[in-house]
């Protein structure tokens, strides 16, 4: 009876091992892990370009923005051409280390698939080897128990003398030593299986990661293509552009410059007539310093008073032009004159064949911000004529080109010109202080868009404004 129980107990553990190698052997094939030292840096090589990836997507949006924001402002053209460049610039390098995760990747799937390959056969010979192991050993089992084979004490019973006691003796332990070597190799062999399956589980889902990861790296690629090839088109259109305003700019040049000589020669007049002025003020200031104090001090009185109410009936904007707005001033004493709006999109110098006089101050919004009288002064020009308040690229030839403009005496020489404004607020003859509303700023004249020309002259001739505002 305990030879039967033996022998059954011996066949259930087959019967288990063997539903055990079925269960296993219905696991995933997908892949191995990879472990040398150059897929560990292709590993190192993925992550690395994720990285830089993201980083470029950042700056990439950034830029969108930024593009964005000076689309469709004419005055602003040049700058959106430097983002779209910096913006194509960056598209191609995200391009190229998409590229570069999409080699690495393909290169860690083929490894993958390589050792997914050798690691199937290395596991069907190991499921074969242990099926084969099962299979003779569970024949042997059936042998014994259907020969029914005497228990080991009937075996050792039937011995003819000692010696033959002790080969009988020595026959048994070899055969149960057989037996139990055997089963452990079952064993061994199983957990070797049970251990490759595991790792072939956890590499069928690092493949199927890569391969998502594939998907959509090659999808974000193709993206990137189709944007870089719309902002190639952006980019010709806006150069286009910028070639037809030259070229308009050049077909009105002779124009432009006559009408810019013209009224050179009208402030050349205008300066030295003011200059008359001044010395004849100097004159008759010298002869009246003669008279008494308190008839001076009364006729100033009553000059003051006479010029306040003057100025008071004369413009339609003398409630505007009593407002004192805060901003900047330089070291030189002159104020920046558009107050919060600080932007430089033109430097005083040659641009478009022509000498540009000053600068010009543009930000985004700055339509109908306020403009300041850089410094205390006596307003000698105030063109206020202008109805032409819209980019253009050409000149329409109000006030020799500047629109609405304002020019400021400041004294020992002194001039500043504030040019292309939707109106002036002060009229010829008033005196303002720094920090005075004298306009607001448009795109009369021959402007491309809103902004504020500004310019410093000494003695007449302009001088670089940047010496003598800053913000």
């Amino acid at each position: 009876m305990k030879r039967k129980y033996k022998a059954k107990a011996a066949v259930s553990f087959l019967l288990a091992l063997c539903i055990s190698l079925t269960a296993l052997g219905q696991g995933g094939s997908q892949g191995v892990r990879v472990t040398a030292s150059e897929a560990e840096q292709n590993r190192q090589g993925i992550k690395e370009s994720k990285a830089k990836i993201s980083e470029l997507e950042k700056k990439q949006e950034e830029l969108d923005k930024k593009i964005s924001d000076t689309k469709d402002d004419i005055s602003e053209q040049k700058e959106n051409q430097k983002a779209i460049q910096e913006q194509i610039d960056t598209v191609s390098e995200t391009i190229t280390a998409l590229n570069e995760s999409i080699i690495a990747l393909d290169k860690q799937i083929d490894e993958l698939t390589a050792e997914i390959g050798e690691q199937q056969e290395a596991i069907a010979l190991k499921k074969g080897e242990i099926e084969q192991g099962v299979k003779n050993f569970g024949g042997r089992l059936r042998a014994l128990y259907v020969a029914g084979s005497e228990s080991y004490t009937e075996i050792l019973l039937g011995a003819t003398d000692f010696y033959d006691m002790l080969m009988k003796i020595e026959l048994i332990k070899r055969v149960a030593d057989h037996d139990s070597a055997e089963l452990d190799r079952l064993i061994a062999i199983k957990d070797e299986y049970e251990a490759q399956l595991s790792v072939l589980e956890q590499n069928q889902a690092e493949l199927k990661k890569a391969s998502s990861e594939l998907d959509t790296q090659r999808k974000k690629s193709e993206g990137q293509k189709q944007k870089l090839a719309k902002l190639y088109t952006e980019s010709e259109d806006i150069i286009a552009g910028l070639e037809k305003a030259e070229a308009a700019y050049e077909k009105n040049k002779e124009k432009i410059m006559a009408e810019q000589e013209q009224y050179e020669d009208e402030l050349a007049a205008l300066y030295k007539k003011e200059e008359e002025r001044k010395a004849r003020e100097a004159e008759e200031a010298e002869r009246k310093r003669r008279e008494a104090e308190e008839a001076e001090r009364k006729r100033l009185e009553a000059e003051q008073a006479a010029q306040q109410q003057s100025y008071e009936n004369e413009t339609s904007y003398g409630s505007e032009s009593s407002e004192s707005y805060s901003a900047p001033v330089s070291n030189s004493g002159f104020m920046w004159p558009v107050p919060g709006q600080y932007g430089i999109t033109s430097y005083m110098g040659w641009r478009w064949g022509a000498f540009h006089k000053g600068i010009d101050i543009s930000t985004w919004g700055i339509r109908g911000s306020t403009v300041v009288a850089s410094s205390s002064g006596t307003v000698i020009v105030a063109c206020n004529e202008c109805t032409h308040d819209w980019p253009k690229d050409g000149s329409c030839g109000c006030g020799g080109g500047y629109g609405n403009h304002v020019i400021i005496d400041h004294g020992n020489g002194y001039w500043t010109l504030y040019g292309h404004m939707q109106y002036a607020s002060v009229s010829v003859g008033d005196h303002v202080e720094q920090g005075q509303k004298i306009g607001a700023v448009g795109t009369t004249g021959w402007s491309t868009g809103d902004h504020c020309h500004f310019e410093v002259r000494l003695n007449g001739e302009p001088v670089d404004p940047t010496q003598y505002v800053s913000y």
